[in-house]
């Protein structure tokens, strides 16, 4: 079978459209915080997700940030870090590296500090 380039066209089209609106396909089952929760679009949503990627991939390219579990969490903009780390200063990397990241504007630091021995 032989398609046109118009087919194929709608085809994409059709294909986008699906993976749009595939997060918020179970928005009533949706657990607290998400898109049921936060009322935004599928294209906010999408955004943030792509922002909290970016973040995390640029903590854990880091190699003293890395060593943490350090939760990514994105709104609008305003990127939460989490976790529990070592010292001050492995806190003000994260963040260092979170502001680095392009649509980042804020980040609401939420970490604990571990006791020294």
């Amino acid at each position: 079978m032989q398609f046109r380039h118009k087919d194929i066209g709608l085809m994409l089209a059709a294909i986008a459209a699906a993976a749009a609106t595939a997060p918020l396909a179970h928005a009533a089952d949706a657990p607290k915080g998400t898109v049921a929760q936060a009322g935004q679009t599928a294209g906010q949503y999408i955004d943030d997700a792509t922002l909290t990627t970016k973040v995390k991939t640029a903590l854990i390219s880091d190699s003293i940030v890395s060593l943490f579990v350090i939760s990514v969490d994105s709104n609008k903009g305003t990127v939460t870090l989490s976790g529990t780390v070592d010292k001050v200063e492995t806190i003000e990397r994260a963040i260092r590296l979170a502001m680095a990241v392009p649509g980042v504007k804020t980040v609401n630091p939420q970490f604990v500090l571990k006791a020294s021995n």
